[in-house]
Protein backbone atom coordinates (compact mmCIF):
# COMPACT_ATOMS: atom_id res chain seq x y z
CA UNK A 1 0.00 0.00 0.00
CA UNK A 2 2.87 2.37 0.81
CA UNK A 3 4.42 1.70 -2.59
CA UNK A 4 1.13 2.48 -4.36
CA UNK A 5 0.69 5.66 -2.34
CA UNK A 6 4.23 6.77 -3.18
CA UNK A 7 3.64 6.06 -6.86
CA UNK A 8 0.42 8.11 -6.88
CA UNK A 9 2.20 10.96 -5.09
CA UNK A 10 5.09 10.84 -7.54
CA UNK A 11 2.78 10.88 -10.56
CA UNK A 12 0.78 13.78 -9.11
CA UNK A 13 3.96 15.70 -8.34
CA UNK A 14 5.37 15.16 -11.82
CA UNK A 15 2.05 16.12 -13.40
CA UNK A 16 1.88 19.39 -11.44
CA UNK A 17 5.55 20.09 -12.06
CA UNK A 18 4.98 19.71 -15.80
CA UNK A 19 2.38 22.48 -15.79
CA UNK A 20 3.76 25.66 -17.29
CA UNK A 21 2.87 29.18 -16.16
CA UNK A 22 0.65 29.83 -19.15
CA UNK A 23 -1.52 32.63 -17.75
CA UNK A 24 -0.89 35.34 -15.16
CA UNK A 25 -3.13 33.60 -12.62
CA UNK A 26 -1.69 30.16 -11.89
CA UNK A 27 -4.93 29.12 -10.17
CA UNK A 28 -6.72 29.78 -13.46
CA UNK A 29 -4.08 27.79 -15.34
CA UNK A 30 -4.28 24.89 -12.90
CA UNK A 31 -8.07 24.83 -13.12
CA UNK A 32 -7.84 24.51 -16.90
CA UNK A 33 -5.40 21.62 -16.57
CA UNK A 34 -7.80 19.95 -14.13
CA UNK A 35 -10.59 20.41 -16.67
CA UNK A 36 -8.56 18.39 -19.17
CA UNK A 37 -7.81 21.17 -21.65
CA UNK A 38 -4.29 19.77 -22.13
CA UNK A 39 -5.44 16.67 -24.01
CA UNK A 40 -2.00 15.54 -25.18
CA UNK A 41 -0.45 16.07 -21.73
CA UNK A 42 2.48 18.11 -22.98
CA UNK A 43 2.17 20.68 -20.19
CA UNK A 44 0.74 23.49 -22.27
CA UNK A 45 -2.38 24.45 -24.23
CA UNK A 46 -2.42 24.45 -28.02
CA UNK A 47 -4.73 26.25 -30.43
CA UNK A 48 -6.52 23.02 -31.35
CA UNK A 49 -7.15 22.28 -27.67
CA UNK A 50 -8.58 25.74 -27.03
CA UNK A 51 -10.96 25.40 -29.95
CA UNK A 52 -12.32 22.02 -28.78
CA UNK A 53 -13.63 23.45 -25.51
CA UNK A 54 -17.30 24.48 -25.40
CA UNK A 55 -17.94 24.24 -21.63
CA UNK A 56 -15.86 25.15 -18.58
CA UNK A 57 -16.74 24.64 -14.90
CA UNK A 58 -14.29 26.66 -12.81
CA UNK A 59 -16.28 27.24 -9.63
CA UNK A 60 -14.44 27.87 -6.34
CA UNK A 61 -10.90 27.65 -7.72
CA UNK A 62 -9.49 30.79 -6.06
CA UNK A 63 -9.17 32.48 -9.45
CA UNK A 64 -8.54 36.24 -9.43
CA UNK A 65 -7.90 36.78 -13.16
CA UNK A 66 -9.38 35.13 -16.25
CA UNK A 67 -6.97 36.82 -18.64
CA UNK A 68 -6.43 34.22 -21.35
CA UNK A 69 -10.03 33.01 -21.47
CA UNK A 70 -10.30 34.82 -24.80
CA UNK A 71 -8.37 31.95 -26.41
CA UNK A 72 -11.43 29.71 -26.01
CA UNK A 73 -13.15 31.00 -29.14
CA UNK A 74 -15.82 28.26 -29.18
CA UNK A 75 -16.76 28.52 -25.51
CA UNK A 76 -20.55 28.40 -25.06
CA UNK A 77 -21.01 27.83 -21.32
CA UNK A 78 -18.84 29.16 -18.49
CA UNK A 79 -19.23 28.84 -14.73
CA UNK A 80 -16.80 30.85 -12.60
CA UNK A 81 -18.85 31.19 -9.42
CA UNK A 82 -17.21 31.69 -6.02
CA UNK A 83 -13.87 33.10 -7.09
CA UNK A 84 -12.06 36.43 -6.62
CA UNK A 85 -12.62 37.92 -10.06
CA UNK A 86 -13.20 41.67 -10.40
CA UNK A 87 -12.56 42.20 -14.10
CA UNK A 88 -14.61 40.34 -16.70
CA UNK A 89 -13.59 42.25 -19.85
CA UNK A 90 -11.69 39.21 -21.15
CA UNK A 91 -15.11 37.70 -21.93
CA UNK A 92 -16.01 40.43 -24.43
CA UNK A 93 -14.54 38.57 -27.41
CA UNK A 94 -16.30 35.26 -26.70
CA UNK A 95 -18.99 35.60 -29.34
CA UNK A 96 -20.35 32.05 -28.93
CA UNK A 97 -20.82 32.33 -25.16
CA UNK A 98 -24.53 31.98 -24.34
CA UNK A 99 -24.56 30.88 -20.68
CA UNK A 100 -22.52 32.55 -17.93
CA UNK A 101 -22.45 32.09 -14.14
CA UNK A 102 -20.42 34.55 -12.05
CA UNK A 103 -22.20 34.43 -8.67
CA UNK A 104 -20.18 35.40 -5.58
CA UNK A 105 -17.28 37.32 -7.06
CA UNK A 106 -16.02 40.67 -5.64
CA UNK A 107 -17.17 42.95 -8.47
CA UNK A 108 -17.12 46.75 -8.36
CA UNK A 109 -20.85 47.58 -8.47
CA UNK A 110 -21.07 47.77 -12.27
CA UNK A 111 -20.76 45.16 -15.01
CA UNK A 112 -20.96 45.62 -18.76
CA UNK A 113 -21.63 42.44 -20.75
CA UNK A 114 -23.15 44.22 -23.74
CA UNK A 115 -20.26 43.12 -25.97
CA UNK A 116 -20.97 39.44 -25.34
CA UNK A 117 -23.40 39.53 -28.22
CA UNK A 118 -24.91 36.03 -27.90
CA UNK A 119 -25.31 35.90 -24.13
CA UNK A 120 -28.76 34.49 -23.30
CA UNK A 121 -28.47 33.22 -19.72
CA UNK A 122 -26.73 35.01 -16.83
CA UNK A 123 -26.41 34.08 -13.16
CA UNK A 124 -24.91 37.01 -11.24
CA UNK A 125 -26.12 36.73 -7.65
CA UNK A 126 -24.55 38.44 -4.62
CA UNK A 127 -22.10 40.71 -6.42
CA UNK A 128 -23.03 44.08 -4.84
CA UNK A 129 -24.23 45.24 -8.26
CA UNK A 130 -26.20 48.43 -8.77
CA UNK A 131 -25.78 48.63 -12.54
CA UNK A 132 -25.56 46.08 -15.34
CA UNK A 133 -25.48 46.30 -19.15
CA UNK A 134 -26.43 43.43 -21.44
CA UNK A 135 -27.25 42.75 -25.06
CA UNK A 136 -30.90 42.46 -26.08
CA UNK A 137 -30.66 38.68 -26.68
CA UNK A 138 -30.70 37.92 -22.95
CA UNK A 139 -33.50 35.47 -22.09
CA UNK A 140 -32.85 34.46 -18.49
CA UNK A 141 -31.45 36.86 -15.91
CA UNK A 142 -30.79 35.88 -12.28
CA UNK A 143 -29.35 38.86 -10.42
CA UNK A 144 -30.78 38.51 -6.92
CA UNK A 145 -29.20 39.72 -3.67
CA UNK A 146 -27.67 42.79 -5.30
CA UNK A 147 -28.00 46.54 -4.66
CA UNK A 148 -30.33 47.65 -7.45
CA UNK A 149 -32.74 50.45 -6.55
CA UNK A 150 -34.40 50.93 -9.95
CA UNK A 151 -34.16 48.21 -12.59
CA UNK A 152 -35.22 48.79 -16.21
CA UNK A 153 -35.78 45.40 -17.83
CA UNK A 154 -37.86 46.82 -20.68
CA UNK A 155 -34.85 47.15 -23.00
CA UNK A 156 -34.28 43.38 -22.86
CA UNK A 157 -37.18 42.48 -25.13
CA UNK A 158 -36.38 38.75 -25.31
CA UNK A 159 -36.37 38.27 -21.55
CA UNK A 160 -38.37 35.24 -20.41
CA UNK A 161 -37.16 34.83 -16.82
CA UNK A 162 -36.14 37.60 -14.41
CA UNK A 163 -35.06 37.07 -10.82
CA UNK A 164 -34.30 39.97 -8.50
CA UNK A 165 -35.08 38.10 -5.29
CA UNK A 166 -33.37 39.51 -2.22
CA UNK A 167 -32.59 42.94 -3.72
CA UNK A 168 -33.76 44.67 -0.56
CA UNK A 169 -33.21 48.22 -1.86
CA UNK A 170 -35.17 47.62 -5.07
CA UNK A 171 -38.16 49.97 -5.31
CA UNK A 172 -39.03 49.96 -9.00
CA UNK A 173 -38.91 47.47 -11.88
CA UNK A 174 -39.94 48.34 -15.42
CA UNK A 175 -41.14 45.29 -17.37
CA UNK A 176 -43.49 47.22 -19.65
CA UNK A 177 -41.79 46.04 -22.84
CA UNK A 178 -41.16 42.43 -21.83
CA UNK A 179 -43.99 40.68 -23.65
CA UNK A 180 -42.15 37.33 -23.60
CA UNK A 181 -41.73 37.28 -19.82
CA UNK A 182 -43.09 34.06 -18.25
CA UNK A 183 -41.34 33.96 -14.86
CA UNK A 184 -40.72 36.83 -12.43
CA UNK A 185 -39.13 36.58 -8.98
CA UNK A 186 -39.25 39.70 -6.80
CA UNK A 187 -39.41 38.31 -3.29
CA UNK A 188 -37.81 40.29 -0.46
CA UNK A 189 -37.62 43.63 -2.26
CA UNK A 190 -38.90 47.14 -1.43
CA UNK A 191 -41.36 47.23 -4.35
CA UNK A 192 -44.82 48.56 -3.45
CA UNK A 193 -46.43 48.63 -6.91
CA UNK A 194 -45.84 46.56 -10.03
CA UNK A 195 -47.37 46.97 -13.47
CA UNK A 196 -47.73 43.59 -15.20
CA UNK A 197 -50.44 44.67 -17.64
CA UNK A 198 -48.18 44.16 -20.67
CA UNK A 199 -46.96 40.75 -19.55
CA UNK A 200 -49.72 38.48 -20.78
CA UNK A 201 -47.50 35.37 -20.86
CA UNK A 202 -46.52 35.69 -17.20
CA UNK A 203 -47.27 32.40 -15.44
CA UNK A 204 -45.10 32.40 -12.33
CA UNK A 205 -44.45 35.38 -10.09
CA UNK A 206 -43.24 35.70 -6.53
CA UNK A 207 -43.68 39.07 -4.83
CA UNK A 208 -44.41 40.29 -1.32
CA UNK A 209 -48.15 40.04 -0.45
CA UNK A 210 -48.48 43.81 0.05
CA UNK A 211 -47.38 44.68 -3.50
CA UNK A 212 -50.13 46.35 -5.53
CA UNK A 213 -50.37 44.63 -8.91
CA UNK A 214 -51.61 46.52 -11.96
CA UNK A 215 -53.18 43.91 -14.27
CA UNK A 216 -54.89 43.91 -17.64
CA UNK A 217 -58.47 42.68 -18.04
CA UNK A 218 -57.42 39.17 -19.06
CA UNK A 219 -55.18 38.76 -16.04
CA UNK A 220 -57.96 39.94 -13.73
CA UNK A 221 -60.40 37.35 -15.08
CA UNK A 222 -58.15 34.33 -15.17
CA UNK A 223 -59.46 31.08 -13.79
CA UNK A 224 -57.97 30.01 -10.42
CA UNK A 225 -55.84 27.33 -12.12
CA UNK A 226 -54.27 30.01 -14.29
CA UNK A 227 -53.56 32.53 -11.59
CA UNK A 228 -50.15 34.06 -11.26
CA UNK A 229 -48.50 32.86 -8.08
CA UNK A 230 -48.22 35.63 -5.51
CA UNK A 231 -46.76 34.71 -2.14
Amino acid sequence: MKVIALMIFALTFLSCKNRKEIFADQNFTNALFDEGVDENNNGTFEIEEYLKVTKLRLTNRRISSISGIENFKNLEELSINENFIQNFTALDSLHKLHTLAITLNPTKNKIDFSKIDNLEVLYAVRLNLNEIKLNDKIKSLSIGDNNFVDFDASKYINLETLSLDGCKQLKKVDISNNSKLTQLYLYQTAISELDISNNSLLKIMYVEPNVRLIKNSVQKNRLPSQKITQE
